[in-house]
């Protein structure tokens, strides 16, 4: 908490939950005529001589390093495990969007091959058991709250990974573009598009039973926590 004689606001360390909720409602719920769409996408970082051999913390910080000095238009971040993310800046079409990411791709890509290092496209590591790369409090305190329901989390978190789409929310009013129906309709589409991408069917180098371990992990967390929300209310 800082000194209140200094001029400054106190700094906080947690919300409210009717906060929270208003936050979720003025920001990712915000409305209008639907415009701009966006990608974030996830990969995991393997060695190119063999897929199988763990990268080491050192290698990683050293890709990491030399990528931070490459100009993307995209954002790039690093995810719990060590696996690399890519996050499109806004765009008016999808032709756009997809011209941008793929020349950020390339330029990832060829600074990785030189440290003989390749990205690959897979929900989930067919060889590697969790791993932290990152430690930060938000990931710890995440990995504890998911540790209470078993080892699902971790491998959520460290051996997965996925391509994220992003639209805007849609109009206030009901029709095909309003929020509601879009929200509907994006979680209807959620099981067809599991289906359709599914490309995760090792853990550990044995086949796990699914198609999506990635899938199969979130279902193990729990549907309390990564289940469908209910399409019979207003979405915020």
């Amino acid at each position: 908490m800082s000194d209140p004689s200094s001029g400054c606001a106190p700094y906080r360390t947690a919300v409210t939950e009717a906060e929270a909720e208003a936050l979720i409602r003025g920001i990712c719920f915000k409305t209008g005529p639907p415009r701009l769409l966006g990608v974030e996408i996830e990969w995991l970082v393997h060695e190119l001589r063999d897929p199988r051999l763990p990268v080491s913390r050192e290698r990683l910080e050293a890709a990491y390093a030399a990528l931070r000095e490459v100009p993307l238009r995209s954002a790039l971040t690093v995810e719990p495990g060590g696996q690399l993310e890519l996050s499109s800046p806004p765009a008016a079409s999808l032709t756009k969007c997809l011209t941008t990411v793929s020349a950020d791709l390339d330029a990832v890509r060829a600074v990785l091959r030189r440290d003989g290092l390749g990205l690959a496209g897979l929900g989930h590591d067919p060889w590697q058991v969790p791993r932290r790369f990152l430690r930060q409090p938000r990931y710890d305190a995440m990995e504890a709250a998911l540790d209470r329901t078993g080892a699902a989390g971790r491998y959520m978190m460290c051996t997965s990974a996925s391509v994220q789409v992003c639209v805007d929310a849609g109009q206030e009013e009901p029709g095909p573009l309003g929020h509601v129906r879009r929200w509907w309709m994006a979680h209807l589409l959620g099981a067809v598009l599991v289906a359709v991408f599914a490309n995760s069917p090792l853990s550990a180098g044995r086949p796990t039973g699914w198609l999506s371990t990635r899938q199969l992990r979130w279902a193990q967390i729990g549907a309390g926590r990564a289940g469908a929300p209910a399409l019979d209310a207003d979405p915020r």
